[in-house]
């Protein structure tokens, strides 16, 4: 059980997206929630014209709005902000939404109601997943409209993979939807929670991913390396990045002893001898990336922001620069390890002094792994060319929001290049596999155990064979972790 008490780490928000963890929402948190609501509530009553209380959005901020009137308008602006469109997000990210704009508005700086934050909570328990589609969302507005719509009974969720009416789902779970109040549809939808959220499990997505690059590259210097000295820990201590040496000693748990030819002045393709530096700065930047993502999580993102003294302040609390800005990095980052591994399969193709023409058992008569290799290839352009967002910007409400992060788009962009460097990874680790069965035993026992799960996994066939499916399900296999467990298991030091 996960407390909602303003706190959240990526590891929390995983767990609750991925593996189904159930929440609650602290004592602490209510409390700071029903002294948020009652300032909002006396301004209510007192008339005084607050922005996102009682007034109009965007340029319409100086109309006021009647209190008799405040439900309908705030019942109006989840409804006009529903405008996404193209595919749905996954049932995971939109559980990993959930939870982060349920810990934002726990922090007690919205207005809400905890009736609202607890039934955020209950769709969560009760498996009540809101259908937000996946392009044309802004920054800080109209992602979470369809959580708000499903919340008052309408739109649309999905209960036990089934797509349904919202009020249907809320009945499915033994839930009534609520009346939203004054101030509360512009809290659910106001802040960084789409990009935030997505980010999170990108970067918990990448920590695998970057230890099953290293686990690959290792594999590849298993067989046709030559220098192992580019990994030795002396060579990091001379350029001391945490990351260069924590993919460098990753490799060096899975050399075997027999690697390298002992030949004065050899020297490796630079795909190979560079791995710590460009598997490593991704690490590097995995660092920065939790560091930000973990203080937005624990952030209120909202616009106004109330206090507890009842001060209001409009603000841009709401801007996820920041957010934008690391998922580009990532983004520019993975897609460079993709290079590097689409690389290193290549190595494996022409190392035809030990090894058979394209991993072919009877080359010619077979292609082997060359269409594999070339699938990483495009693969890795792909991701290459997926580009960035955070420097981007457009002009909406009549030019009272004319600045934009482009948060949403960078993180979906990283989405996006996830998925495609997981395949290009998982292309070498095929490729390393095809070439220890046809030419080298000189494998470490971790490197054996892999060899042992994908050929026991997805099955690893010596005669020409469809590859699409062994692409994908490898690329599952080590975003799930699969892989680097595997190898923990086997002994080695990750």
């Amino acid at each position: 059980m996960i407390e909602i008490d303003g706190t959240l780490t990526i590891e929390e928000v995983t767990a609750v997206a991925r593996d189904g963890e159930r929440v609650e929402l602290a004592d602490d948190a209510r409390d700071r929630l029903a002294a948020s609501r009652k300032t909002v509530e006396d301004i209510v009553a007192s008339k005084k014209r607050v922005y996102g209380v009682n007034t109009g959005y965007g340029n319409l901020k100086d109309i006021a709005v009647d209190a008799d009137a405040l439900e309908q308008q705030q019942r109006n602006l989840l409804r006009s902000h529903a405008v996404a469109v193209g595919d749905p997000y996954s049932t995971d990210t939109v559980r990993a939404m959930l939870v982060v704009r349920a810990n934002a508005l726990a922090l007690g700086r919205s207005g809400v109601r905890p009736l609202l934050v607890d039934r955020l909570i209950d769709m969560l328990n009760e498996g009540v997943h809101p259908v937000i589609r996946s392009r044309g969302n802004t920054d800080n507005a109209c992602a979470l409209a369809p959580v708000g719509l499903v919340l008052i009974g309408e739109g649309e969720a999905t209960v036990d993979g089934e797509r349904v009416s919202g009020d249907e789902a809320l009945a499915a779970a033994g839930l009534d939807p609520i009346e939203i109040a004054p101030r509360e549809g512009l809290a659910i939808i106001s802040g960084t929670t789409e990009m935030t959220a997505l980010s999170a499990l990108s970067i918990d997505d990448l920590r695998s991913l970057v230890i099953a690059a290293d686990i690959a590259g290792a594999w590849t210097m298993s067989l046709v390396g030559k220098e192992p000295g580019a990994f030795d820990e002396r060579v990091t201590d001379a350029r001391p990045f945490g990351g260069h040496a924590e993919s460098a000693a990753t490799v060096r748990s899975l050399l075997p002893e027999s690697v390298g030819s002992g030949e004065d002045m050899s020297q490796d393709p630079l795909s190979i001898r560079c791995l710590p530096q460009v598997h490593g700065t991704l690490r590097e930047y995995l660092d920065t990336a939790r560091d930000i993502v973990e203080t937005e999580l624990t952030s209120a993102t909202g616009n106004p922001l109330i206090f507890p003294d009842g001060t209001t302040l409009s603000c841009g609390n709401f801007n996820g620069q920041h957010v934008a800005g690391i998922a580009d990095l990532l983004s520019l980052t993975a897609a460079k390890v993709a290079h590097a591994c689409e690389r290193r399969a290549g190595v494996l193709l022409d190392a035809w002094e030990k090894l058979p023409a394209h991993l072919a058992t009877d080359p010619g008569l077979e292609s082997g792994m060359s269409r594999v290799h070339y699938a990483a290839a495009s693969l890795a352009t792909d991701a290459a060319s997926v580009g960035t967002a955070s420097e981007r910007s457009f002009v909406a409400s009549s030019g009272q929001e004319d600045l934009h992060a482009s948060g949403v788009i960078a993180a979906n962009k990283l989405t996006e290049v996830v998925i495609l460097v997981s395949r290009v990874v998982a292309a070498e680790l095929l490729c390393a596999a095809r070439a220890s069965q046809l030419g080298s035993s000189n494998l470490s026992e971790p490197l054996l155990a892999v060899l042992n799960l994908l050929e026991t996994r997805v099955g690893l066939p010596l005669e020409d064979a469809v590859w699409d499916h062994r692409l994908e399900s490898v690329g599952d296999l080590l975003l799930d972790g699969e892989i680097e467990a595997t190898v923990a298991d086997a002994g080695a030091d990750l």
